[in-house]
Parts: structure tokens; C-alpha cells; sequence
């Protein structure tokens, strides 16, 4: 396959494209002779004539009104707006007009029309040569709007649009005109409209980008796989419509997101990407949304270093992606310190417990009748998505929240002090059948209800250990339906507290017009009572018994 820039692969398809089809005809300010400001059209007035080659005058909303007529009347123009700086002009035509006729029409109308426009910035255009608009655009309903990055993308995608029956606006960022090459089919090429690619595989950040900041963005992962830290990177291609699926898939499996683009920060195409990841996938997240954009300026600065400065670029890509990535740094430590009359830490884990460390217990009672609605009401939901949504992982999610709110109870005693954890790692112990499984939910407190009931799944997919694994700075307990009703959990070395679940039963209770079944459990905490005594016991319980009985009424979106 040849070697091409963007800039010629976008002439390639122009030229195969009126060769194709004889009712494509471009259209635009000095593309004739002159071809194109920026050449795209060079080669064709003399290939297709004058008919086909229409040079115009310096008005954007007549060349998109033209356009607009055109496609009408059975032709496939091809309009060229110099910059899309100047696309505003002729916003009636294309928002008030051609996006509309499908809708307007009850589906007897199309509009085959393609507007092709440069953008961005970073080649020293100042604020009337630089800006990037697709925010606008990719607000209209009936309009599509794609951004290629690639040579190859750039000939196929400007293909399918030529061919889609309905409006389309090309985005070509200059900057990638002649500085971007790569092969390009010698065949047809079609790309897809409506599908994003995979640029960059990656396990720990999910980054999404197109135009120039796809490039931007695939240097910063480079520079970042030196570092340990794996980012995915999607190439959009098509901003509207919208392919959701690959940003959601990709997500499911990183849990962090960032969104790089050379537009404004406030409502700029990113914001919709930010939103999705809320919508649909704030249970997966592990971290803010982060976004690398340019700040909100009034435009691109003339002078070239406050240009520099403005638009986003790898460094600065590089950094807001070591923040997103970063882990937060756990402070565990075994608990085994010396100490006058302790016995030795080759000791299993609970003959230690009974030693070493003075207990003491209490109970609660929790009604798990709001807990059974959410779970009755999004179990399919769930399970769509890969997770079983089990009474396990609503406790999970509760004593996180109870961990953070008392931190105290997330700790360890060391000898001649007290060590609080930085971060609630939950030592899980869940029956598996007959069989007894342990593992570790690092960071639970970061974790939605999908997450931990895919850490769950995890700890069940486990092989059975006979002795709890490092690292937990709390013990949770839930051995399911078989288990005892009522149950004292021993407290581990390295820990202060420890939860049991009994088994989930149902009692009956006297409600307001007679008697109702309730499904209720025993809770049971026990604590390191050199560090912990009965009123912080209490108001854990406490938190956890709130949490759990004022669970959310289910909803739409979870």
C-alpha cells in the first residue's frame, strides 16, 4: 500500500470518488485553479472541468445553500469552507436547513451533502485561523460529523460520506495535513461511519481523542508504557454519531478516563464524553473523569509561545495521565512488632487473634427490605454486565462507607501506637458451595456497587487458601444462606475490627394494616478493644444499619 499524507489521501478520494460517481461535484473559494488553499483539490478543474470543479465567491452561506439545493435535486456536492473559523456563515444552511430535511420531511427527503472544513490550530494562524468548532455542530440532530486522524481514515471516511444520504460536515485538522502520513488502500478504503478504532491498546486508562490530539495522546502513552502505566487510546473518527459501545467497553475494563481535546474546556465536545462515562459507567469508575483541553480563551493567541502554551500537547497529556493513573499509596504493615510476652508470629493468623489480642462484640439487627427491592429490580442489569449482584456486595459497599466515616476503625495496633490505613482494602471470606474463599478488595472505598460485585465474582473465582492473604485492613465475613444465623468473626493481626453476616431470614413484623414478611440479618462486630471500645463499635454498626435499610429506590440508571 502507498505511503500518503492526509492531505493527499483526502485528494486521492475526491479524485476516485468523481471518477465513481458522475454526480459528485466540488464546490468551494479558490479550488479550481488555485487548488484549495491548502491543495486538497489540486489537479482536479482540469481532470472534471469547470461543471464539476466550481470555483466560488468569498460567501459561506451561499456556497452551503448551493450545496443545500444540490444535494436536493439529485447531485452529490462536495462544499469546501476555506476555515472553519467561517462556518458560522453558512450555520443556517447546514443546521437550519440540511439537517432538518430528513425530520421535516417524514423520511421522503434526503440531503447527500458533504461540507469539508479545515480546523485547530498549532500552525501559527492566530484567532480567526485556528478554532475548532465541532461542539457546535455535533449538538444537531440529523447532522454527522466526522474527524479523521489518519491518512487511511481520512480517504475512507470522506468516501462514506461522499456515499451517506445524509448531511455530513468533514473536520480536517490542518495540522495533519502534511505532517501526518501513513498507508492508504489502494482499494476502496471504506470506513465505517459511526465506528471508533482502538489506536492503542492499554489495561489502565482508557483516553479518548481524534484530529491532532489523537497524535498528542498516542506520544503520551508511549512516553507512559516506559513508567509502567498502560493507557488505551480510542480514535473516535466519527463525533456524532457517537460510538458509545467501544468508549463503554473499553471502560469496563480500565476504570479511568480521560478525554483530550484542542477545544475549549467549558460544553466542549468532551463534556458529552464525561457525561456518558457518568450515565453509563459510573459504577466501573475509579477516578474522576479528567479532561486535557484548552483553557477558555477568547481564541488562539498570534504569539507563537502563548500558543504553545494554550493548546494542549503530550507533556501536558502525560501529566493529567500519571494523576489519573496514580494508585493510592497503601501504608499496611504486618502488626507482628515485638512485644513483651507475645508469642512468635510463626503462629497461624487466629491462634494469634485468641492471644495477642483482648476482643470484644456486638450485635445489630438490619432490615434488608430496600436492599432486596435494588437487587430484585437490577439483578438482570447486572448480570448483562458481567457482575451477580449478591447481598455480599451491598455489605461490601456499606462498611466501605462505614471505614471511611471512621476511619479509626480501619487501622492497626503496633506495639506503643496506633496506625491508621490509607485506604480500606477489605479482607472478603464468602462461601463458595462447601468451600471457603478469601481475597483481597483493594481500595473498596473507590469502588460503585458494579465494581465490587465484580470483585466478588473475583474472590469466588479464587483456589480455596487455608490462610487469609496479606494486605487487608478489615475483615468481612458472609458465608450466605447456610450459614449460622448469628456468628462472632475473631479480629486478625494487622487489623482492629472484623465483620460477620449472618444468614438472611425473615421475620414476621406488624405494619400499618396487618402482618408483613421482612428480610432481615445479624450483624456482628468485633474489635481490638485496646483500640476501639463499645461507642464506636456502635456508632459503626450503627452507620453500617443506616447505609443499608435508607438504600436508594432503584431507577432507571444504575
Amino acid at each position: 500500500m502507498p505511503q500518503m499524507t492526509v492531505i493527499e489521501a483526502i485528494r486521492t478520494a475526491l479524485t476516485e470518488e468523481m471518477a465513481r460517481d458522475p454526480r459528485v461535484l466540488v464546490l468551494g473559494e479558490d479550488i479550481g485553479a488555485l487548488g484549495g488553499v491548502f491543495r486538497a483539490t489540486e489537479g482536479l478543474l482540469a481532470r472534471y472541468g469547470p461543471e464539476r470543479v466550481i470555483d466560488t465567491p468569498m460567501a459561506e452561506l451561499s456556497i452551503a445553500g448551493i450545496a443545500v439545493g444540490m444535494a436536493m435535486k439529485g447531485l452529490r456536492p462536495v462544499a469546501e469552507i476555506q476555515f472553519a473559523d467561517f462556518i458560522h456563515a453558512a450555520a443556517d444552511h447546514i443546521l437550519g436547513e440540511a439537517s432538518k430535511i430528513r425530520y421535516r420531511s417524514g423520511g421522503d427527503w434526503s440531503c447527500p451533502l458533504v461540507i469539508r472544513t479545515a480546523y485547530g490550530g498549532g500552525f501559527r494562524g492566530g484567532p480567526y485561523h485556528s478554532q475548532s468548532v465541532e461542539a457546535f455542530y455535533t449538538h444537531a440532530p440529523g447532522l454527522k460529523v466526522l474527524a479523521p486522524s489518519t491518512p487511511a481514515d481520512a480517504k475512507g471516511l470522506l468516501l462514506a460520506a461522499i456515499r451517506d444520504p445524509d448531511p455530513v460536515l468533514f473536520l480536517e485538522h490542518k495540522r495533519t495535513y502534511r505532517l501526518i502520513k501513513g498507508e492508504v488502500s489502494d482499494e476502496d478504503g471504506l470506513v465505517p461511519i459511526g465506528q471508533a478504532s482502538i489506536a492503542r491498546q492499554g489495561t489502565d486508562v482508557t483516553l479518548v481523542s481524534y484530529g491532532m490530539m489523537l497524535h498528542e495522546s498516542l506520544a503520551a502513552a508511549e512516553q507512559l508504557q516506559t513508567e509502567g502505566i498502560s493507557v488505551e487510546v480510542i480514535d473516535l473518527r466519527t463525533l456524532l454519531p457517537l460510538d458509545r459501545a467501544t468508549i463503554l467497553e473499553s471502560l469496563s475494563r480500565t476504570g479511568r478516563l480521560c478525554i483530550v481535546h484542542e477545544d475549549t474546556r467549558t460544553m466542549g465536545f468532551g463534556a458529552e464524553l464525561a457525561a456518558l462515562a457518568a450515565e453509563e459507567a459510573l459504577d466501573v469508575l475509579k477516578a474522576p473523569v479528567c479532561r486535557v483541553t484548552a483553557p477558555d480563551v477568547g481564541g488562539i493567541p498570534v504569539s507563537p509561545p502563548m500558543e504553545d502554551f494554550v493548546l494542549p500537547n503530550r507533556d501536558k497529556i502525560a501529566i493529567a495521565l500519571r494523576q489519573l493513573a496514580a494508585k493510592r499509596v497503601r501504608q499496611w504493615e504486618r502488626a507482628n512488632l515485638p512485644q513483651a510476652g507475645a508469642s512468635t508470629p510463626s503462629l497461624d493468623a487466629w491462634t494469634r487473634s485468641a492471644l495477642e489480642i483482648p476482643q470484644a462484640s456486638s450485635i445489630v439487627e438490619v432490615d434488608l427490605s430496600r436492599v432486596m427491592v435494588y437487587q430484585e429490580a437490577h439483578k438482570e442489569l447486572f448480570r448483562s454486565r458481567g457482575a451477580a449482584l449478591s447481598v455480599t456486595s451491598f455489605m461490601l459497599q456499606a462498611v466501605a462507607d462505614a471505614l471511611v466515616a471512621l476511619p479509626e476503625v480501619n487501622s492497626a495496633f503496633q506495639g506503643d501506637r496506633i496506625r491508621r490505613y490509607g485506604s480500606v482494602d477489605i479482607l472478603l471470606e464468602v462461601a463458595d458451595g462447601d468451600v471457603l474463599k478469601r481475597g483481597i478488595i483493594a481500595q473498596a472505598e473507590t469502588r460503585n456497587l458494579r465494581g465490587l460485585a465484580q470483585a466478588v465474582g473475583a474472590v469466588l473465582e479464587e483456589a480455596p487458601a487455608s490462610t487469609p492473604p496479606e494486605g487487608g485492613t478489615f475483615t468481612l465475613t458472609d458465608l450466605g444462606s447456610e450459614a449460622a444465623l448469628l456468628a462472632v468473626p475473631p479480629v486478625l493481626p494487622g487489623q482492629v475490627a472484623a465483620l460477620r453476616v449472618g444468614a438472611v431470614s425473615e421475620r414476621v413484623v406488624p405494619r400499618e394494616r396487618g402482618l408483613a414478611f421482612v428480610p432481615h440479618v445479624y450483624l456482628t462486630l468485633s474489635v481490638d478493644h485496646r483500640v476501639l471500645d463499645g461507642a464506636t463499635a456502635g456508632r459503626f454498626l450503627n452507620h453500617v444499619k443506616t447505609f443499608l435499610e435508607r438504600y436508594p429506590a432503584p431507577n432507571a440508571q444504575c
